[in-house]
C-alpha cells in the first residue's frame, strides 16, 4: 500500500524534488516490465514543464523585490502590535486605552499575521489598514499613540506587494500556456494516476519487484512528510516564543 503524501503542505521546490525522486525510483525498476511505462512518461512530461516554469519564476527580477516587500510589511505589523501592546501597560489611562483599542483591532484578524501565506496576508492587511484608518475610535487611538505613519507605511508596502505579485503572475503567465499552479495540479494528478496503477498491478500480480518499488516510494513519501512535520513543529515553537515575548510585560 502506497502512503499518502502531504502535497498541500509541501513547498513548490519540495514537491518538484519529491516527484523527481519518485521518477528516479520508478525508472530503476524498469517501468516497461512493470507495465507502467505510459504513466511514467506522462508524469515525466508534467514534471519537466513544472520544473521549467518554477525556474522561470525563481529567476524573475520581481521575486527578490517581493521577498523584500514581504519582509517590510511583516516588520511593520509586528512593530505596530508590539508598540500598541506596550502602551496597554502605560500608566496614563488615555494612552493605555488607545493601546488596547489598536490591539483589539489587530487581534480581530489574529496575532500571527506575519505567518500567513502571501495571498492571505495581503488581504488581511488590507482589511486591517481599512479598519484602522476609517473606524473613528481606531483613528483616534492611532493619533494618540502617534502611530498613523506606521499604519500608512504598512498599508503602502502591502499595496506595492499586491501590485508586484500580480505583475509577476502576468510575467510568468505562462509556460506552454499554463500557470505554475495549473502545472502543479497536472503533475499531482499524473503522480496519483501512476501510483494507482502501481498499486493495482501489485494487488493483481504481486511480485518482489512491486513490493520493492512500493517500499522505496513510501520511504520517499515518509521523508518529505517528516520534513513538513518538523517545519510545523519548528514554526509553532517559534510562534509560541514570539507570542510569549509579546504578551509578557517587561519586569
Amino acid at each position: 500500500m502506497i502512503k499518502a503524501a502531504s502535497f498541500k503542505n509541501y513547498r513548490i521546490q519540495e514537491f518538484i524534488q519529491f516527484i523527481s525522486n519518485t521518477l528516479k525510483i520508478v525508472q530503476r525498476h524498469d517501468p516497461a516490465k512493470l507495465k507502467i511505462e505510459a504513466w511514467v512518461s506522462e508524469l515525466t512530461q508534467q514534471h519537466g514543464q513544472l520544473e521549467a516554469a518554477f525556474k522561470q519564476d525563481t529567476f524573475s527580477d520581481i521575486t527578490p523585490q517581493l521577498t523584500q516587500l514581504d519582509d517590510e510589511r511583516d516588520q511593520a505589523i509586528v512593530c505596530l502590535r508590539k508598540l500598541s501592546e506596550g502602551y496597554t501597560y502605560y500608566p496614563d489611562e488615555t494612552l493605555s486605552a488607545a493601546g488596547k483599542k489598536v490591539m483589539e483591532c489587530i487581534d480581530k484578524y489574529g496575532n500571527k499575521l506575519y505567518s500567513l501565506n502571501y495571498g492571505a496576508e495581503t488581504a488581511t492587511l488590507k482589511n486591517l489598514a481599512r479598519d484602522l484608518q476609517t473606524d473613528a475610535e481606531c483613528v483616534a487611538a492611532l493619533k494618540a499613540l502617534r502611530l498613523e505613519a506606521l499604519v500608512q507605511q504598512m498599508n503602502a508596502t502591502n499595496l506595492k506587494f499586491e501590485d508586484l505579485f500580480i505583475e509577476r503572475l502576468e510575467e510568468s503567465v505562462q509556460y506552454d500556456g499554463k500557470t505554475t499552479k495549473e502545472l502543479t495540479q497536472l503533475t499531482t494528478e499524473a503522480y496519483r494516476i501512476l501510483v494507482q496503477y502501481i498499486s493495482a498491478h501489485a494487488l493483481l500480480t504481486p511480485s518482489d519487484k512491486y513490493s520493492s518499488l512500493i517500499n522505496l516510494i513510501n520511504e520517499n513519501i515518509e521523508h518529505y512528510n517528516q520534513l513538513v512535520e518538523r517545519r510545523k513543529s519548528s514554526s509553532e515553537a517559534e510562534a509560541d516564543t514570539t507570542a510569549e515575548s509579546e504578551t509578557t510585560p517587561a519586569g
